[in-house]
């Protein structure tokens, strides 16, 4: 058996072993982006809030996991599960990408920052945000049990920081983030 008995099959195994080495890829690379030394952090701890409910969802479903090995339980909201976190890694690497030498994993004012409306931003206001949000649904999908209700927290962060970061934006920015905001959903296109 695959791993002392966790997973049902080597592909299982395989899967859930690249699923969270791109996580830790996509962690680390966030981590080590550069901020400059005169750039306005003004994250009100945003950040520390979505790492705290990221470590208790993924502590939550791992312990979930063992308890209910063998990994997974049903193939099919496995599948379905993986292939969100896919999709919203690969969402959130575009819009970074977009973002460009502007993009800070804290929520910073760069100067001479321009509002980006290309791309992804075309319809949504974050779509960096939605990548994160789709990587916590696929996770709670995959996941399968009753842990599976943890993964609501990194997306309630993630609606704070947005909260947060608007307000910061609508400073700095004024009309150009105004202008950014019409007609263009917050994290969900055509919901909010």
């Amino acid at each position: 058996m695959f791993a002392s008995g966790l997973f049902r099959s080597r592909a299982a195994a395989v899967t859930a072993g690249a699923t969270v080495a791109l996580l830790i890829g996509l962690e680390g690379a966030d981590a080590l982006a550069s901020g400059r030394t005169d750039d306005d952090v003004q994250d009100a701890s945003t950040i520390a809030l979505f790492g705290a409910a990221m470590a208790t969802a993924v502590t939550a479903s791992s312990i979930s996991l063992v308890w209910r090995r063998p990994v997974p339980r049903r193939n099919v909201p496995w599948s379905i599960g993986i292939f969100l976190i896919w999709l919203g890694a690969s969402v959130n690497r575009v819009a970074k990408h977009q973002l460009g030498s502007a993009y800070r994993s804290k929520l910073t004012v760069v100067s001479g920052q321009q509002v980006v409306t290309s791309g992804l931003y075309r319809f949504v206001r974050h779509p960096m945000y939605s990548g994160s949000a789709l990587i916590c649904v696929g996770a709670s999908v995959a996941v399968a049990s009753p842990a599976s209700a943890m993964w609501a927290l990194p997306v309630g962060a993630l609606i704070h920081r947005i909260t947060i970061e608007e307000a910061m934006l609508r400073r700095e920015m004024a009309e150009d983030y105004d202008q950014l905001g019409e007609g263009r959903a917050r994290l969900i296109p055509g919901l909010w």
